[in-house]
């Protein structure tokens, strides 16, 4: 009989049900999820709602009705979430706050990257004693998982500097992309025509939209030949329909979302592409299959983007102010030997970080947790 594994996130569908934004993070979980049936167990995901339990790529989702949350952890819905799975062998919980304050025996826990770089979070944790709380209770779940798996080096330093003591619970699993679905194609267009900016990211703020928004503005103004694309969903319909309103003022600006399978087919028509992120990143899906696809990257001084892009050799690390955006993207599109050539590279360094790897790391790391 296969053994059975619970995996705990905050969200998935919204919680009300009847909506997902299919970001990384929603990706990634499906992928582990495959990788678990691959491996031959049962998995099932809980998340916060009101009770429902729905199925989405053939694992059951349910929900549970435990939305407080206290110092940026989820103490409810985590002994919500232990009292449900008790009957599971193994938990895997999504979002490393989420193993406070109790974790299944056999477990691990990921992170997704460093979130509360974020310039609000300190303000939302209130007054220095809530803030040494939300440490004390990070210290706390990270004693509990008998593995921790960060997709970045980034979250390791920093836990390693503030909360020393679980060194040898750490694995770094890097993000990952298929190179053989993501991978460089000749354009449909004749090269030089035009220079396609393209900006693949969920439409909030922390992923540098605003600022990406003022350098479009500016540079298509500057060169009638430069166009910029919009693909990704905001958090609700307002966000896209202020997004759409926008574009609608814009020449040779265009917004959409697509599925993830027409995704490499948008990477492949671009000529760069911006991962202008000001904070909460990892090892950004979004900018491996760009770099899969042969494509320059600009990306933002954030989380784990420096593992994967290195500055000058296959795209840019700025800080993404508007100016510094308009700067890197110009130099790209006016020089296209230099942009073609970082392309090139970040093809190459892409290859590091297949998904063939990501598996058998992931494989790995459970074998010596779930026996």
């Amino acid at each position: 009989m296969p053994k059975k594994l619970a995996l705990l996130t905050t969200n998935f569908f919204n919680p009300a049900g009847d909506r997902i934004i299919m970001g990384g993070a929603e990706r990634y979980q499906v992928d582990l999820c495959r990788l678990i049936k691959k491996l031959g167990m049962d998995v099932e995901v809980w998340q916060i709602g009101d009770g429902w339990t729905k199925e989405f790529d053939g694992v059951k989702i349910r929900s549970i009705p435990a939305t407080k949350s206290e110092f940026n952890t989820f103490p409810e819905l985590n002994m919500a979430f232990y009292e449900n799975a008790m009957s599971f062998d193994y938990a895997i919980y999504f979002i490393l706050a989420l193993a406070f304050p109790i974790v299944h025996e056999k477990s691990i826990a990921i992170s997704h990257g460093v979130y509360w770089d974020w310039p609000g979070f300190h303000i939302s944790t209130g007054r220095q004693e809530a803030h040494q709380e939300w440490i004390r209770r990070m210290g706390v779940a990270l004693t509990g998982p008998q593995k921790l798996v960060s997709v970045d080096t980034n979250t390791i330093n920093f836990f390693n500097g503030t909360l020393p003591g679980n060194y040898n619970k750490w694995e770094y699993i890097p993000n990952y992309v298929d190179t053989d679905l993501f991978c460089p194609k000749e354009r449909k267009e004749p090269e030089g025509e035009k220079v396609k900016v393209l900006f693949p990211r969920r439409m909030v703020p922390v992923r540098g939209v605003n600022e990406t928004m003022r350098a479009a503005e500016i540079l298509t103004r500057r060169y009638p030949w430069i166009e910029f694309h919009f693909c990704g969903r905001g958090h609700d319909d307002k966000v896209e329909r202020l997004m759409t309103q926008w574009i609608n003022t814009q020449e040779r600006c265009f917004y959409y979302w697509k599925p993830f399978e027409m995704m490499p087919e948008i990477y492949q028509q671009a000529d760069i592409v911006l991962i202008p992120s000001r904070s909460t990143e990892g090892t950004s899906l979004a900018a491996l299959e760009a770099m899969a696809c042969g494509k320059p990257v600009i990306a933002g001084l954030a989380g784990g983007l420096s593992d994967i892009i290195l500055q000058g050799y296959n795209g840019y690390l700025i800080k993404p102010s508007v100016e510094n955006l308009v700067n890197a993207i110009e130099e790209l599109a006016l020089d296209k030997v230099k942009s073609k050539l970082m392309g090139n590279r970040g093809r190459e360094v892409a290859m590091s970080f297949s998904k063939k790897i990501w598996e058998e790391r992931w494989a790995k790391a459970m074998s010596e947790v779930f026996r």
